[in-house]
């Protein structure tokens, strides 16, 4: 979406904001989705909001945003992911700094529990966008411990922010929701920190150092 936008001579939120017009399909196709399009809208602007979307940024420091729903769902939940990332260009290392989630998911029965499954899901796919993974050699796994293995530490956790948008309406799904933004979102910080666009998962400094040089 962010490339879409940035083709377009757009600013990636307005891109998307200009697109979530509640009518038709887009205003909700079952009860629980009632307003559609319009509370995607509504999480985006909450999360650049929390972000501070447009602000000016240090050198190798970026914005990302990103955003995914599940309205035509039994459950649907929208979400959109903010955050800021800072590059190493010679190390080609990737700092999350801050990471912000705005969701709506109706009704939030358990404030403090729903909270901290968001707080859990949006690290879990911060892990996954520029720290886990593994290979296969001979058929097996390459690593098979955490010794080896490296999911986020404790130590590389960013300043994490949940928000939910207040709402009368039905409660959603929680359960991972906030996983899905957050590859996307970080990915879009790096390109606007330092112009390269990575597509695979995760973002290794091997990866990252690559594009530099190419550009």
């Amino acid at each position: 979406m962010d490339e879409a936008a940035h083709h377009a001579g757009k600013d990636p939120l307005q891109f998307r904001l200009d697109m979530l017009i509640a009518e038709g399909r887009n205003a909700g196709t079952t009860p629980v989705a009632a307003g559609g399009a319009a509370r995607q809208a509504a999480v985006l602007k909450k999360a650049a909001e929390m972000i501070e979307w447009g602000k000016p940024q240090a050198e190798n420091t970026g914005l990302g945003i990103a955003s995914t729903f599940g309205q035509e769902r039994d459950m649907p939940t929208w979400v959109a992911c903010a955050v800021q990332v800072q590059v190493d260009k010679d190390r080609g290392s990737i700092d999350v700094q801050k990471l912000y989630i705005a969701i709506d998911a109706g009704i939030i029965v358990h404030p403090n529990g729903a909270e901290a499954q968001c707080q859990g899901a949006a690290l879990w796919g911060l892990s996954m966008a520029i720290h886990e993974g593994t290979e296969i050699v001979n058929g097996q796994y390459k690593d098979s411990n955490f010794s080896t293995y490296t999911p986020v530490r404790i130590y590389q956790t960013p300043e994490i922010k949940i928000e939910f948008i207040p709402s009368t309406q039905p409660p959603s799904g929680l359960g991972e929701p906030a996983v899905t933004p957050v590859a996307p979102a970080i990915a879009n910080a790096i390109y606007n920190a330092v112009g390269v666009r990575l597509r695979k998962l995760p973002m290794k400094p091997n990866d990252l150092k690559s594009k530099l040089t190419s550009i």
